[in-house]
C-alpha cells in the first residue's frame, strides 16, 4: 500500500511540472487594435480582447495539453449580452479549428475525482494509526500538500477561467480560455469571435513581413 501511495505521489508531482510553450502576439489588421500583447475588436454594443497568454498557476500542466488566451468582453448595451462557448475558437494556419473546452472538462482529465477520494481516504486511515515512523510522517505530510495543491488546482480554475453565460449591462468578463493544444508547427492562428478574426505570429518567427502584408 505504501509503495503505491508513493508511485501515486510520484505521478501527481510529474503531472504538476511546467511545461514550455510558445508565444504568439497579434497583427495589425483593420479594425483591430493592438495594446501590448493584446488583440482588441470595437463595435458600438461590445468591447473584445485576446492575449495568448500563459497560464501559470495550479495545475501547471494545463499548457502540455492547452493552448490558452486570455479574453476580455465589455457589454456596452443597456441589455444583458449572452455569450456561448460557440461564439469563440482558435483557427491554426491552416483554418483548422479548435473549440473552447469547459471547466468541467478540464477537471474531469487533470483533476480526477477519485484523486481526492483516495487521498482524503488515506490521509484519514492514517490518522487513526499511532505510527511515529518518520518516513510514514513524512508521506503522510505530502499526501495533504498534495490534496491541498489538488483543491488549490480547482479554485484556480474556476476563479481565473472565463465563464461563458451572460453578461450584464455596462458589465465586463475577463478570464482564460482553454483549447486544445495548437501544434508549435504553426507560425500564425486566429481567434475569432462572432466571426471577427484576430491574427497571431509566433513571437519567435523571424521574417514577420510577410505576415503584415495584406491578402
Amino acid at each position: 500500500m505504501r509503495n503505491y501511495v508513493k508511485l501515486l505521489i510520484l505521478i501527481v508531482v510529474m503531472v504538476l511540472t511546467i511545461s514550455c510553450t510558445v508565444k504568439y502576439i497579434p497583427i495589425p489588421t483593420n479594425d483591430i487594435i493592438i495594446t501590448e500583447d493584446f488583440g482588441i475588436y470595437k463595435t458600438k454594443g461590445y468591447s473584445f480582447a485576446a492575449e495568448n497568454k500563459y497560464w501559470v498557476k495550479d495545475p501547471q500542466d494545463i499548457t502540455d495539453y492547452f493552448t490558452t488566451f486570455y479574453v476580455t468582453l465589455r457589454n456596452k448595451t443597456s441589455v444583458p449580452m449572452n455569450v456561448d462557448k460557440e461564439d469563440l475558437v482558435l483557427l491554426d494556419e491552416l483554418g483548422n479549428q479548435y473549440d473552447a473546452v469547459s471547466i468541467d472538462y478540464l477537471e474531469k482529465m487533470l483533476l480526477p475525482k477519485q484523486l481526492e477520494f483516495l487521498m482524503l481516504s488515506n490521509i484519514e486511515d492514517s490518522n487513526t494509526l499511532d505510527n511515529t515512523d518518520s518516513e510514514f510522517s513524512d508521506l503522510l505530510d505530502n499526501r495533504k500538500q498534495i490534496l491541498e495543491r489538488w483543491r488549490r488546482s480547482k479554485r484556480n480554475l474556476i476563479t481565473y477561467s472565463f465563464h461563458f453565460g451572460k453578461v450584464q449591462p455596462g458589465a465586463q468578463k475577463s478570464g482564460y480560455v482553454f483549447f486544445p493544444k495548437l501544434e508549435s508547427r504553426n507560425d500564425k492562428c486566429q481567434i475569432v469571435f462572432r466571426g471577427k478574426k484576430i491574427e497571431y505570429i509566433r513571437s519567435d518567427v523571424k521574417d514577420k513581413t510577410k505576415f503584415l502584408e495584406k491578402e
